[in-house]
């Protein structure tokens, strides 16, 4: 597999850092989550995004995710996992990189936003469940991966690497430096990615080979304690192998630019934030770059697709202190992207490169929200929401189908517009036995591009799906904390019932699949807890499950997760802390085959497995780490439900669902100065 020069510099530049490491760094000491996620309020949880985890430590949005109780993800090969919270996906989440919405260019979701993602980079995760916020239009969840704005009051040079090596030939690394005074601050960003194909606990190996680089650098002045401005500048790139289709991902690469004023005040006005953006996604996908190319008949020739996507938006967000006991944040969005696509189905005679790019879909979204938080007693607490969307999306297709089926777009140029509203009321309180909340949540998801325009799929008698239904998802929230200075429990259930749920169906043969509106039921939660057995062993364990229904066809929502039960241990002696996971999954046989969403179809019930993992690591100082660990450690078979069926690829074995790894040994070393 080709290396990028990108890759190269990184791995020197770890050599540098390490050079100007210090014992007087004063890094606080940190060891390997694996099931320790808390809650920061209600229904928000917040996470150290440079902090190791295992399994593996992630190496992009949708491997990280999936390590968080109530997540999962699916598999395609070794990266670009599209993850999936209580069985919900795609734009049911809304995820945001700082302060941007970055979309894929993949009509099948090759490249979905976590794939732009490498978590390193970041300095904070903010996950919020339910529809128990309005900030952003979400359904199922909100995940923002945020960067801190920085101030010094004196000079200082400060940096942070990771390097992973593992089996099968994956080497990580990130890398951040930042240089600041009282006047501001350059942070700047590095990563770099490579593995092999893996093979899975049979020994099979599997398409899944890829390669990834990104750089992104802040720019910060601070002219007083209470302004700041940034300009943010990124771009990455990288291939990744498939082996769930008939392609792989040749190109993923990201340009972006955003500027961002932040105030903080101690008076009326909390914080006002505005910033505005653009991004820019460029794919690629072919059947030679990455696999030996043999002629099928839907591509007897070398076939490359190349969607590209233009976003940009701007946001205005405010929090208002009108009383000592109210709390408003009030804040205003826009944003719109442009989908072109080009198709060469000879490459060799016709280079895509070579082919105008045409228009499919625009679309754009106005948003205002507001937010009130309001405190009843010392122990009570009420927020409240409400949230207004303005939706276009225009068709720009002019023919529908594929060449063996092609007919006229009878929507072509026209546009389907909707105004949503979404909301939510929340009570909070505080006794001697933790904190408790109830929240009652409404939120109107627009289609999708992936499932209005994306593979032109049939709705109703139409053959194009322009004007698919809304979501309209209400749901109840109810949850519970608890700790003292030995146990921590958490505990949260979730009721949703959800009117003109978005269902994909497969077609037979050639033919399009279609997408029709059902009423849907779903319902499920999420158990943590951690016992501090003794000042050196801790105990933690994490339960989550979730249950959906087809209520207009009495069968079962199809791709939700099966039941999951998480086992850890932790032991710390001196500066070693050794690790145990114990990961069971129950069998799925609630499915319904042949339907799904835009992710993936139900296409064969799955069998439970358990899966034990196992790391130690060692504190040498304050400020590096060396971890080594073993996922995996039985060499188990097994695969993920959510998962794709395998792929007719040749050289490959062909596998009826795309297994995980095998056993994986790794080490990884942390490094702050």
């Amino acid at each position: 597999m080709k290396k990028s020069v990108c890759y190269i510099a990184v791995l020197s530049s770890f050599s540098a850092i390490a050079q100007d490491a210090n014992e007087s760094t004063q890094q606080p000491e940190e060891h390997i989550t694996i099931i320790g996620d808390s809650m920061l309020s209600p229904s928000v949880y917040e996470l150290n995004a440079k902090q190791p985890r295992q399994p593996l430590p992630a190496h992009d949005g949708g491997d990280f995710l999936k390590t968080i109780t109530g997540f999962s993800a699916t598999r395609k090969g070794g990266a670009s996992s599209d993850p999936m919270f209580r069985g919900m996906g795609a734009s049911r989440l809304t995820i945001v990189n700082d302060g941007q919405m970055l979309q894929g260019g993949c009509s099948s979701r090759m490249d979905p936003p976590t794939a732009y993602i490498t978590p390193q980079s970041y300095d904070t995760v903010r996950i919020v469940k339910g529809p128990q916020s309005v900030r952003y239009a979400g359904s199922a969840a909100t995940i923002e991966f945020e960067r801190d704005t920085l101030r010094y009051s004196e000079p200082i040079l400060d940096g942070y690497a990771n390097l992973t090596a593992a089996s099968f030939g994956r080497i990580n690394g990130t890398a951040e430096l930042i240089a600041g005074n009282a006047t501001g601050y350059v942070k700047t960003n590095l990563s770099a990615a490579t593995a092999d194909n893996y093979e899975d606990g049979d020994g099979t190996e599997i398409n899944s080979q890829y390669q990834r680089w990104s750089g992104d650098i802040d720019l910060g002045w601070t002219p007083s304690l209470n302004h700041s401005f940034k300009l943010s500048l990124g771009a990455s790139d990288g291939e990744a192998a498939y082996a769930d289709r008939a392609m792989d991902g040749a190109k993923f690469e990201r340009t972006s630019t955003a500027l961002t004023y932040d105030y903080e005040g101690a008076g009326t006005l909390q914080s006002l934030t505005a910033n505005s953006y653009f991004n820019y996604i460029d794919h690629v996908m072919d059947n030679y770059s990455l696999r030996n190319f043999t002629p099928s008949m839907m591509m007897p020739n070398k076939t490359a697709r190349n969607p590209d996507r233009y976003s940009r938006g701007a946001r205005i967000e405010s929090t208002w202190q009108l009383h000592s006991q109210h709390t408003t944040e009030l804040g205003i969005e826009y944003h719109d992207n442009k989908h072109r696509d080009r198709i060469s189905r000879n490459q060799e005679m016709s280079p895509y490169q070579s082919l105008p790019r045409k228009a499919d879909a625009e679309s754009s979204q106005f948003g205002l929200f507001a937010e009130h938080s309001m405190s009843l007693t010392a122990d009570q607490r009420l927020i409240t929401g409400v949230r207004f969307d303005h939706w276009k999306l225009t068709d720009r297709r002019e023919s529908l189908g594929n060449m063996m089926n092609s007919q006229p777009n009878p929507t072509l140029n026209q546009t389907h517009y909707d105004d949503l509203f979404s909301g939510f009321i929340r009570y909070e309180q505080q006794t001697d036995l933790g904190t408790w909340y109830a929240g009652l949540g409404q939120a109107e998801r627009f289609p999708d591009y992936w499932e209005a325009i994306g593979n032109n799929k049939t709705y109703q008698s139409s053959p194009s799906a322009l004007y698919l239904r809304p979501e309209q998802n209400q749901q109840l929230d109810v949850g519970w904390q608890y700790q003292n200075d030995a146990l921590q429990l958490e505990a949260s259930v979730f009721f949703g019932n959800i009117d003109d749920f978005i269902l994909l169906e497969q077609s037979s043969g050639r033919m399009a699949d279609s997408v029709r509106n059902i009423d849907a039921t779903t319902w499920g939660g999420e158990l943590t807890s951690r016992w501090n057995v003794t000042t050196a062993w801790k105990l933690s364990a994490s339960f989550a499950f979730t249950r959906g229904s087809n209520d207009t066809d009495i069968r079962y929502l199809p791709q939700q997760p099966a039941d999951e039960l998480r086992l850890a241990s932790d032991y710390t002696h001196n500066d070693l802390t050794y690790s145990l996971l114990w990961r069971v999954v129950k069998q799925q046989n609630k499915v319904d085959i042949g339907r799904g969403n835009v992710i993936g179809y139900d296409f064969a019930e799955t069998p439970g497995y358990g899966v034990l993992s196992a790391n130690m690591n060692w504190q040498l100082d304050k400020s590096w780490k060396l971890a080594i660990g073993v996922d995996n450690l039985l060499d188990k078979t097994y695969a993920e439900h959510i998962s794709s069926s395998g792929a007719t690829i040749a050289g490959y074995e062909q596998v009826d669902r795309v297994n995980e790894p095998g056993r994986v040994f790794w080490l990884q070393s942390n490094l702050y100065f």
